[in-house]
């Protein structure tokens, strides 16, 4: 009966019977309108707020939230970690890095302007002036990473950035802990970013394909 009851709110929010900042009603009036008890009541409620639909305070009624960036952050944080935990789950996530970023990339590739093409040569130039330096090599490298997806304006797809950033940067203290990696890195970045600055999408994506999964091979002691 609680899915039911999620089913039907999760509907009524979608098509905007219910909109940002409305409050549902209150408990007493769903049990009467949908014949269920309080406590399916409570328990569909809690979904939703799990699914950060809603928001709950004691004493007041479950208003409407739309997640935003930080909410599905949050969200995706907790469900990355328990999957790497898991037999098989960092290959898992090797396999969806490799996807998400060579399509990120490719796309990238075809809808940078300038003035990003500006921003990334920047942020390559410092990747380079930290080479030898793993702390900041690394960092320098999650922001060149993070600002080729910036150029998508996508809050879903900088959301998996985010969500798996505690990952990818045990992946870089590994890796980057080899001898003459940080060089191969940087190599990699400068091919990649050719074929951004060139707007070839089809370069852009070997590129990048070739540098995740030199990484992988390094990661996984290959």
């Amino acid at each position: 009966m609680s899915e039911d009851l999620v089913e039907i709110l999760t509907t009524d929010i979608r098509n905007g019977i219910y909109e940002e900042g409305d409050s549902l009603p209150s408990e007493r009036t769903m049990v009467e309108e949908f014949g269920v008890s309080r406590i399916t009541v409570r328990e569909a409620l809690a979904s939703l707020e799990r699914s950060g639909l809603i928001a709950q305070h004691p004493g007041m009624r479950a208003k409407v939230r739309i997640p935003d960036s930080a909410t599905v952050v949050e969200m995706l944080s907790g469900a990355a970690t328990l999957q790497l935990a898991q037999s098989g789950g960092v290959e898992h996530f090797q396999d969806v890095r490799t996807l998400v970023e060579t399509g990120v990339v490719q796309l990238a590739a075809e809808r940078i302007d300038d003035t990003q093409i500006a921003h990334l040569r920047e942020l390559l130039a410092q990747n380079q002036a930290s080479l030898g330096d793993v702390e900041q090599f690394a960092r320098t490298d999650m922001a060149f990473h993070a600002a080729i997806a910036e150029v998508l304006a996508n809050p879903i797809i900088l959301a998996f950035y985010l969500a798996v950033d505690r990952w990818l940067s045990d992946v870089r203290r590994t890796t980057l802990a080899r001898d003459g990696q940080m060089e191969t890195a940087f190599a990699a970045h400068c091919d990649i970013f050719k074929a951004i600055e060139t707007r070839n999408p089809r370069d852009a994506q070997i590129a990048m394909r070739a540098h995740i999964e030199q990484v992988n091979r390094v990661y996984g002691g290959g």
